[in-house]
């Protein structure tokens, strides 16, 4: 107990007691210690808390919550998910800077210019996402596209590569009678920001 420790040596160096470790006075400094001692756990637990890279409960939950991450994975998952999202800065502007912010996410996306459309185009390319899934996507392109540009984000299972792919022929794909717009807004699920 280093509080007994300091109390005691204190203590017996104003010669005012006898501090043989039987007296009352020994006692009531044990029981000190002990009153000090649960105060001295809660602040080395407030200390580790208060440092991502020593945190591992409460300390990783408010930092989650702060910057919206969800918690996923392992504690040390946990503590890289902050420490990289707390990493980006006015620089971290390219292409593969923001896919990154994505992939901290757990979202694979690609990214590239629509320069017809004056836009960013995100093809997110997780089949079949849930609806938190794209909650999170949107409130990640929110907080890292560029806020001067307009975004679509694709969360279509169908794709000009998936069109070319299919073992149909042009006249059963022309049979349905799309338009190019409605093949590219097959299914609703373009959101623009």
């Amino acid at each position: 107990m280093r509080a007994l420790e300091s109390m005691t040596a204190k203590m017996k160096a104003t010669k005012l007691y006898s501090l043989d470790g039987n007296t009352a006075v020994d006692f009531e400094l044990q029981a000190y210690a002990q009153g000090l001692a649960m105060a001295d756990d809660k602040l080395e637990k407030l200390e580790q808390e208060a440092f991502i890279a020593t945190a591992s409960d409460y300390g990783l939950a408010n930092a989650e919550s702060l910057l919206q991450i969800g918690a996923a994975g392992s504690t040390e998952e946990r503590r890289n998910a902050i420490l990289q999202r707390c990493a980006i800065t006015p620089d971290h502007f390219t292409r593969a800077d923001m896919e990154r912010a994505f992939e901290m996410e757990g979202i694979h996306a690609q990214i590239c210019e629509k320069i017809s459309g004056k836009c960013v185009y995100v093809n997110c390319m997780d089949a079949l996402p849930t609806a938190e899934k794209k909650e999170a996507v949107i409130k990640t392109a929110k907080n890292y596209l560029p806020a001067h540009l307009n975004a679509e984000l694709d969360f279509r299972s169908i794709s000009w590569n998936n069109i070319d792919g299919a073992d149909e022929s042009f006249d059963t794909k022309d049979g349905r009678g799309f338009t190019w717009d409605a093949i590219d807004g097959y299914g609703g699920g373009m959101v623009r920001i």
